[in-house]
């Protein structure tokens, strides 16, 4: 990968935007990356490394603090990179996420991070951000981290690369040898490992759970916690043998047990149930005759009672018969109060008949007064329909002058520039037409004649002297036609006649084209003044407000006075009489003027212009008909608000005359009714007195009071006897029911024999007692068989899984121990650090031979044995002092000495990268700082051995401030700063 150019702009220091041709660096060698620090050194290798993979070189860079702070918001962040692979170009172009101020209005906006890659293929170009990046990777097949430990070396990197440990180095090769499936192979065995011992655990654990669930005879329990320790399935399943024979012989003797005791129970409770039942039967009949003896004068004093209301019921008929007699007088107090209802009712009909008679007679008043006054504006407003049809009349012709006006000023201000408009474009393409097609005509004449001298060439090569020739028939040939070089061919000169020919046509159509335009422009014109000519004709507009002058007088002088005219009066003010009228004529006058000057017309339409003038007269004269129509449409307003209330007055007369009617007939029928009613009254109170004295009591209140009065009475004397006599009944079946009851427990008790029920319930409690403690004796042995049995099975079952386990565990912790380097009594080398080492020794090997040569064949780099069994080794470096035979940790070397080394070494993990990626092309290798320790013999030696990258067609970038490198170094981009300006690079090559 060869970068040829780069653009960076608004990026990092870089205010601007900035280029930078590496071509001009040349094709292979040294060029030194100079500047003051800060600068943006380092920036130009960060732009290269971000417009490839979206990311900056190192890690403590984030893309988006890319965006320079001096740069105007106008100026985007991007970075342009073309580069060739295998001698194909690329060009990419990335912009990160950034804020940037927002162009229109105050704040920030977000600018999103977008790519695009241009492929050499033909292949449509690559989007997306994440799209890009795997494409570059597809071709230089290399990660960003690959990358930037190839291309770049940079001081703290490499240096952190030297003095790292085991673990710390195994981090940066996981990374670049991609070796982390190693390291996952590790964990995947480790988890196997620990999940299988975990299963172990747990399966041991579930084991001791069961033996602690086997159910034994407290003689047993000692031998049982032996077997919590024991993982022996065959001697458990003996011990659980041995318990369930003795549960089973137990089982056959409580079960036996348990026939012959339900049997006596039934027994027994037999025998208890007959004496319990003669015990009742014994006490309920001392209880009946207890009974029996308190009835019977109860039942003697019932009797005495029922005889007492008997002579008192004799009343209750009486009763009956007077409470009957009240009720049927009840009707005539309804009477009455309907009578004094009546009479009531028809004194309010009466008053309010006497009120009616006062209004009707001051609405007869009123409606005579009303109708004489709409007859009167009615008479007034006769004449309003036709002068509304005259004003409406001339209202139409002012619309159409005004019409005539509008589209005239329409065509002179839009149709007739944009009909210009479009002839002068149509003749500019008819000229450009037809200079394409001179210069197409020439070419054609050119091949033309080229390719007829051509054929005199021709015949020229085959002539010999004294043979003739075949035009001309002569022998003797003086000046032969020279053969040019460039002939046309006869397919050429064809080609350049048809296009000749076609672009003719084009002109053709081109001119057709702009003269029928020209033709439409002219008529248009001719059109435009035909219609003012005709407008002019016509006359001005006359007067209108005299003809309309009676109806503002008539609205102004107030005889119409109702609150509808209010409105019709207030549109006076809204016609105004012309005071304009002589300007009005001057501007028609100046208008006949410029129509009658025929050679400023000519003139005009020659330049495809409208009379000067025309235009503005023609727009006040419209605004003179706008006056006009304001004037008339207001006079008709009021004429209209005038007619409507004519309508209203014509509709409302006759309503008025029915209503004074109908008044007069209200009147008539109110007096009728008023002496009907007065004689209603009369007849009513008559018949009320007459009802007052056939009454015994004042009201219908107090006659329904005595009713009540002697209902409760009859209701007293009646509930009385029914009560005496329900009583007596009710003691004399007592007394029957005790007496027949005594004799039938009398009876039954005579026929069987008496035993002793709480010695019988005694025994019951002993046998039930001894019944439920070998039941649950039973209950035991049976559960115990039961679980025993369910624990054996399952207890064998787990001892397999366990068996299993273990050699599963055995095999696996082995192979996880192994691989994690962490195998009791050996080296702590874990599986990836192995792999690891492999890399590490051809690293190592690499970098020995500029090592070696910038240390003047002092020092050697070699791995550490592994010698440490308590940490993890393996990638642990040392370095052999050739000059003195000993080897010592790296950490002890100086300065200088560790810069040449660890140079060495990143120069050796460079080539190793290289190498394991297969097929890499990397024509570029950018070196950061660090030269400042190096002594001048030291530095001759550590730019002879990069001197070594550049061989071939390598391109090597230094990137330092040291003074001493600028004179070694002849090819420079030299990097300057200044305040509130950012950064710009020159390029020098001498």
């Amino acid at each position: 990968m060869r970068p040829l150019n780069l653009t960076i702009s608004a990026f990092g220091p870089y205010k601007d935007e900035t280029f930078i041709d590496f071509t001009k660096l040349g094709e292979k060698g040294m060029y030194l990356i100079t500047g003051d620090t800060g600068a943006g050194k380092t920036t130009i290798f960060d732009a290269i490394c971000f417009a490839l993979y979206g990311e900056p070189s190192g890690s403590s860079r984030d893309p988006r603090m890319f965006r320079c702070k001096y740069s105007d918001a106008k100026v985007p962040t991007y970075v342009e990179l073309l580069f060739s692979y295998h001698g194909k170009e690329y060009r990419i172009r990335r912009n990160p996420e950034y804020e940037r101020p927002a162009l229109r209005g105050g704040g920030t906006t977000t600018q999103k991070a977008d790519a695009l890659l241009e492929l050499p293929d033909g292949r449509e170009a690559v989007t997306k951000t994440s799209e890009v990046t795997k494409e570059v990777e597809k071709i230089i097949g290399l990660s960003k981290d690959q990358f930037t430990q190839i291309a770049m070396i940079a001081q703290g990197d490499f240096m952190k690369l030297l003095l790292s440990d085991t673990t710390e180095r195994s981090k940066i090769f996981r990374q670049i040898f991609m070796t982390g499936r190693y390291q996952r192979l590790q964990e995947i065995l480790k988890k196997e490992a620990n999940k299988t011992e975990d299963d172990y655990k747990l399966k041991s654990a579930i084991a001791t759970e069961k033996i602690a669930q086997i159910q034994v005879r407290s003689e047993d329990q000692e031998e049982q916690k032996r077997f919590l320790e024991c993982s022996k399935t065959d001697e458990i399943e003996a011990f659980i043998d041995d318990i369930d024979k003795e549960d089973k012989e137990d089982l056959k003797l409580f079960s036996k047990k348990e026939s012959e005791l339900r049997k006596s129970l039934a027994d027994l409770n037999r025998s208890i149930g007959v004496a319990t039942e003669r015990k009742k039967s014994e006490d309920l009949l001392n209880k009946n005759k207890a009974a029996l003896e308190k009835a019977k004068p109860e039942y003697e004093s019932a009797k005495e009672d029922l005889k007492n209301k008997a002579k008192d019921y004799k009343k209750s008929e009486p009763l009956a018969i007077m409470i009957s007699s009240e009720k049927e007088n009840l009707s005539s107090y309804d009477k009455l109060d309907e009578t004094q209802n009546s009479i009531l009712e028809a004194e309010k009909k009466l008053s309010a008949l006497k009120k009616s008679k006062e209004e009707l007679v001051n609405r007869a008043a009123e409606l005579e007064k009303e109708y004489a006054a709409k007859k009167k504006d009615q008479q007034k407003l006769k004449d309003v329909p036709a002068r509304k049809i005259k004003a409406e009349e001339e209202l139409g012709k002012i619309k159409n002058k005004g019409k005539d006006v509008q589209d005239i000023v329409v065509a002179i201000k839009n149709e007739y520039p944009k009909e210009k408009e479009e002839l002068l474009d149509l003749q500019k393409e008819y000229q450009d037409q037809a200079k394409k097609y001179e210069l197409i005509q020439r070419e054609y004449e050119s091949k033309n004649r080229l390719f007829l001298d051509a054929q005199a060439g021709i015949l020229a090569e085959g002539l010999s002297e004294g043979e003739p020739c075949p035009v001309c028939g002569s022998t003797v040939h003086p000046h032969l036609a020279v053969l040019k070089q460039e002939v046309p061919l006869q397919k050429d000169v064809d080609d350049a006649m048809n296009r000749a020919e076609k672009q003719r046509a084009l002109m053709q159509k081109a001119v057709s084209r702009a003269s029928a335009k020209k033709a439409e422009v002219n008529k248009l014109f001719d059109t435009i003044i035909d219609d003012i000519k005709s407008y002019i004709n016509k006359g001005f507009i006359e007067d209108i407000e005299d003809e309309h002058k009676d109806n503002i007088e008539a609205i102004d002088n107030g005889d119409i006075s109702r609150s509808e005219d209010k409105n019709i009066a207030s549109d006076k003010g809204e016609v105004s009489r012309h005071e304009d009228k002589a300007d009005i004529s001057s501007n028609i006058s100046n208008i006949a003027a410029i129509l009658s000057d025929e050679e400023e017309l000519r003139s005009s339409k020659e330049k495809y212009e409208i009379p000067e003038g025309l235009s503005d007269s023609l727009g006040l004269e419209f605004d003179s008909l706008k006056k006009d129509l304001k004037d008339v449409t207001a006079v008709i307003k009021s004429l209209k608000e005038a007619s409507d209330l004519l309508e209203s007055l014509t509709a409302e007369i006759p309503a008025f005359e029915k209503s004074i009617k109908e008044v007069s007939q209200m009147q008539n029928e109110n007096a009728l009714s008023s002496k009907e009613l007065e004689t209603t009254i009369t007849g009513l109170k008559v018949r009320e007195k007459e009802l007052k004295k056939s009454l015994t009591y004042e009201s219908k209140e107090k006659a329904l009071e005595h009713i009540k009065k002697l209902e409760l009475e009859k209701e007293a004397i009646d509930k009385a006897y029914k009560d005496a006599d329900a009583k007596a009944r009710d003691c004399e079946k007592k007394v029957q029911d005790l007496t027949g009851q005594i004799a039938a427990l009398s009876k039954n008790l005579a026929k069987g024999k008496s035993e002793n029920l709480e010695e019988l319930e005694e025994r019951r409690s002993d046998l039930n007692k001894e019944y439920t403690d070998n039941n649950k004796l039973l209950s035991l042995v049976k559960n115990r068989i039961d679980n025993n049995k369910e624990l054996k099975t399952k207890l064998l079952s787990l001892g397999t899984e366990l068996e299993t386990l273990e050699h599963e565990f055995t095999y696996k912790k082995i192979i996880s121990q192994t691989a994690n380097g962490n195998l009791s009594g050996k080296a702590k080398i874990m599986l990836e650090t192995y792999i690891q080492r492999s890399f590490f020794d051809r690293i190592i090997n690499r970098a020995n031979v500029r090592f070696m040569t910038m240390s003047g064949g002092h020092y050697e780099l070699v791995r550490r044995d592994e010698d440490n069994i308590k940490s993890q080794s393996g990638l642990e470096l040392d370095v052999i002092d050739h000059y003195n035979g000993g080897t010592r940790s790296v950490r002890t070397l100086s300065g200088g000495e560790s810069f040449m080394a660890s140079l060495s070494l990143a120069l050796g993990l460079s080539d190793e990268i290289q190498r394991s990626a297969g097929g890499i092309q990397l024509d570029t290798m950018f070196v950061d700082e660090g030269f400042g320790s190096l002594d001048d013999a030291t530095l001759d030696q550590a730019i002879s051995s990069l001197a070594s990258l550049s061989e071939g067609n390598r391109l090597v970038g230094i990137i330092s401030h040291v003074g001493e490198l600028k004179e070694r170094i002849d090819k420079q981009l030299v990097v300057t700063v200044t305040q509130g300006k950012g950064s710009f690079i020159e390029c020098r090559t001498e």
